[in-house]
């Protein structure tokens, strides 16, 4: 047992410190981080009147932590990664869903407490208030460890459909596009108004992304209490969990690698 742990120990961190070996990737994604940010918040504010349920200033901080979410989301070169070290799952003797999983995740923290730092130390250049991205970040912080758990295995799920039937490209970007529609990332779906709001609010992706950002800009959840989210995000959890063991059953018995 604590062998094992040792094991998965290391790979988290040879798993975080291989994620800093692309650096021109990685210079890109900063770069554009602050980029996104204004360009979500003006356009959003542009289309509804320089008014939001946020208030204007914290529509800012709002976007840049959805963005650190959304940008460290369902990332295709981990997907890739993933995918093509499969057929060695056959020979290994450690677990290959449960080894593929904790490397997903450790690079996807990795890389969203580094946006993170980068939050904390621009988003005063929007707001004008360090106290409102310092008190953002200390409450997101906390949500961190387990979202990413539930994102991981939204890869993983990926992973073992792309497994199964090779190229998923459309099928990935569906995904995206449902992040950044349903899960407030474009707006806060606070701001939506009527029956739409209802429905977008009910989507697996709005606990997601859209609860945790809104509980850390404002201190509370949006019509919901923490013990309801935790159970949303529970029954999200387990619903992933067992659609990925299916397709990743599947996968094993239909898996052929250069004609075998």
């Amino acid at each position: 047992m604590i062998q094992t742990l040792k094991f998965y120990g290391k790979l988290s961190a040879f798993s975080i410190k291989e994620e800093q070996s692309s650096l021109s990737a990685t210079l890109a994604g900063l770069i554009l981080y602050p980029c996104f940010i204004w360009i979500f918040s003006k356009l959003w504010l542009g289309l509804n009147n320089n008014v939001s349920t946020l208030g204007t200033v914290a529509l800012f901080a709002y976007i840049g932590l959805t963005e650190i979410l959304f940008m460290t989301s369902l990332r295709e070169p981990f997907i890739d990664r993933a995918s093509s070290d499969f057929s060695l799952s056959f020979v290994r003797p450690r677990v290959w869903p449960l080894y593929t999983s904790i490397s997903i995740y450790s690079r996807t923290l990795f890389r969203r407490v580094v946006y993170l730092l980068l939050y904390v130390l621009i988003m005063p250049v929007f707001t004008d208030s360090f106290e409102l991205s310092w008190r953002a970040a200390m409450r997101f912080i906390l949500f961190l460890p387990l979202i990413t758990i539930l994102e991981s295995m939204y890869s993983f799920l990926l992973t073992c459909v792309q497994i199964r039937f090779y190229s998923i490209k459309n099928f990935r970007m569906l995904f995206g596009k449902l992040f950044l529609i349903f899960g407030g990332v474009l707006a806060p779906l606070s701001d939506i108004p009527g029956r739409w709001q209802t429905i977008f609010i009910n989507t697996p992706f709005s606990d997601l992304i859209f609860q945790p950002c809104y509980f850390s800009i404002k201190g509370e959840f949006y019509h919901l209490t923490l013990g309801e989210w935790l159970v949303r995000i529970g029954i999200q959890f387990a619903c992933v969990y067992l659609l990925a063991h299916l397709v990743y059953k599947s996968s094993r018995q239909h898996y052929h690698n250069f004609g075998g």
